[in-house]
Formats: structure tokens, sequence, C-alpha cells
């Protein structure tokens, strides 16, 4: 009895999916289109870091044979132009199946349930898209002017709705199945639980490495900008004009939040001004004390600011401040996680000791 009435919700939920897919216009469209074509390009960018990366660490440490080295790197060539060749079929449109339109569902959900750039979920995503490092996220579309952030931010979440309902729909099914062919309740539960969890991982690991991706971005930036900011007064009160402090500073290491100074020096060769670059990195790294550095220098470049280097120092003072609190709340934080297994790792000491002089003093 319990087969057909799941068999019989699937086929509700089969019914309710194709109706809303069906509903899809050619808007949505070519937008699943551009987001999985992006998806493959940062997909190729990530294998490109990590290639990047391990030819750093090889030159300078030789930590694995050659042989393997070059195995390695081929390895990712391989998966860097498989990604490649897969980002110009979607964006020539010469490649689009039935499971890349599955997100068409989420966008309708999302559009019934009025999720539009005021839903606090979709502005955090918008916003860990811009702070993603992808430069593509950081433009907008010439056609209708949305934000790339925000048309690939609905995209991952409309693909997580969709799969999660993907997800229920194969579990139904395959429970139903499996109650069907009278398996034990443990197959029966695992037959539910792995129909749920590949279409689930579909559409969260994009998702996911996101978000992820992001965060991690976060972290490089908050721990390397205290010791940007310092060189740069530093170079400004020592006398040096703002742009050659930028320049100096931006060549003297290579972590994240250097990386990001070099881009914006690099787009201020190419013509841009010093206040538009810094505010294109202000749009991919946030922090706030990046943000009142960056009114000082549009201040600087624009009305001039004959208070620059104590402006500078008065930013790096509160910046090196919020730093030590961080340091310490961090500490704190530890401490705290530590707290239990400090009190089984004394719980499992005592037992040991305890018991067998315990069993001893029975005899």
């Amino acid at each position: 009895m319990l087969s057909f009435v799941l068999m019989a919700i699937a086929t509700v939920l089969g019914v309710f999916l194709l109706i809303e897919m069906k509903r899809l216009d050619q808007v949505m469209v070519v937008e699943i289109i551009i987001c999985s074509g992006w998806s493959k390009r940062f997909q190729k960018q990530t294998k490109e870091e990590e290639k990047e990366d391990f030819l750093f660490s090889y030159g300078k440490y030789h930590h694995v044979k050659e042989k393997a080295a070059q195995k390695k790197v081929a390895a990712w060539n391989k998966e860097i132009e498989g990604f490649r060749n897969a980002e110009e079929k979607y964006l020539s449109g010469k490649r689009l199946s039935m499971a890349d339109l599955i997100p068409a569902f989420g966008y309708q959900l999302m559009q019934e349930l009025k999720m539009d750039a005021s839903n606090d979920l979709l502005r955090k995503l918008t916003k860990r898209c811009e702070c993603s490092g992808y430069i593509e996220l950081e433009k907008k579309q010439e056609t209708n002017g949305k934000a790339n952030a925000q048309i690939y931010a609905r995209y991952l979440l409309a693909s997580l709705v969709s799969w999660l309902f993907v997800g229920v729909l194969l579990a139904c099914i395959a429970t139903a199945a499996a109650l069907a062919l009278e398996l034990e309740a443990v197959q029966i539960l695992v037959f539910g639980i792995v129909a749920f969890a590949l279409p689930a991982l579909a559409g969260y690991l994009p998702y996911d490495a996101l978000r992820t991706k992001a965060d991690k971005r976060q972290e490089g930036i908050d721990l390397d900008f205290p010791n940007v900011l310092s060189k740069m007064t530093l170079l400004v009160t020592a006398g040096m004009s703002l742009t050659r402090a930028i320049e100096n500073t931006a060549a003297s290491g290579d972590t994240l939040m250097y990386r990001e100074l070099r881009l914006a020096v690099r787009e201020i060769d190419q013509g841009a001004t010093v206040a538009a670059a810094f505010a294109r990195m202000q749009c991919r790294c946030e922090n706030r004390f990046l943000d009142r550095l960056v009114s000082v220098v549009t201040k600087s470049y624009t009305a001039g600011n004959v208070n620059l280097a104590e402006d500078l120092r008065e930013i790096n003072a509160d910046c090196w401040l919020e730093k030590k609190h961080s340091a310490r709340r961090m500490t704190e934080s530890i401490q705290n996680k530590l707290f239990i297994p400090t009190m089984l790792m004394f719980v499992g000491i005592l037992i040991v000791i305890v018991v067998p002089a315990m069993a001893g003093f029975n005899l």
C-alpha cells in the first residue's frame, strides 16, 4: 500500500515539475545557457589556479619527482582543455541538454515565491559572487543591464532548489520500487537516501564551491590587508606619492591582497583612474577598512587631501586594533571548541585509572 502512495506522490511531483519547466521563457533559457558556460569557465580557472600553485611550489621545493610532476600537469591541462571546450559549446549554443534545463523549475518557483533581489539569501549569495574573484561576475550584461553576479546567484539558487526537488521525486520512486521488491528496511532506507543524495549533491556542490571560495578569499583579504595598508602608509608618510606607494606596495608581496593591488595597478596603467581601479577592487574585496581607504584615495584624487598621511595612519591604527580583537576572538573560539575534547580525554583517563583500581579493590 505504501509503495502505491509513494508512486502517486512521485507522479504528482513529476507532473508539477514538467508544468513548471514548460513555462520557461527565452530570457530564462539564455541566462541558463550563459551561466552553464560560466560554470565551466570558473571550473577551468580553479584548475588553472591549482596548477599554478603546484608549479610555484614545485619550482621552489621540488617535493615530487619530475615525472610525477609532469603527469599531474598533463592531467590538469587535459581537464582545463575539457572545461574550455565545454564553455565554448555552451556560449555558442551548441550544447544544451534536458539536465541543463532543470534549474528552470527553480526559477519559476523563486518567481512565484517572489524571491527577488531584496531577498536576504539571494542578496548574500550575490555579494559572495561579487567577492569570488571571478572577473566575469564583476560585469553587467550589455543587453539588459543586470549584474552578472545577480544572474549567477539566481542560477545557483535555482539549481539547488530544482535538484533538491528532483531528489525528493527520485527518492519516492526508489523507495516505492524497493518496497515493491520486498527488500529489507535497511536496504529500502539506503535506496531512498542514495536516490535523494545524488541529485541534491549535483545542485549543492556548485553552490557550496562558490561560497567556500568567497569565504576563503575573505579570510585571505582580512589577513593581508593590515600589512598592505601599513606599507602604503609608511611610504606615503615618508613623502612618496600615493601612486608610487601603491605600485611599490603591490610589488612587495605575492599573497591575495597584493595580487588584487597589482590588478588595480595594471588597470591604472591601462588608462583607468586610481579612484575607478580602487572602486573595482572594492567590489571584489569586501573589507570595511578597504572601504575607508577607497574613500580617502578617491578624495585625494578628486578634491585633494593635504591630510592624506594622517588619514592613512588613522585607518591603519584602527585596522591593526581590529586585527588584535579578531585574534583574541579566534583564540577564545578555539578554546571553546577544545573544551569538549579536553573533557572527553579527562573522562577517558579517569576510566582507564579508576576502573582497574576499583576492580582490584573488589578482589
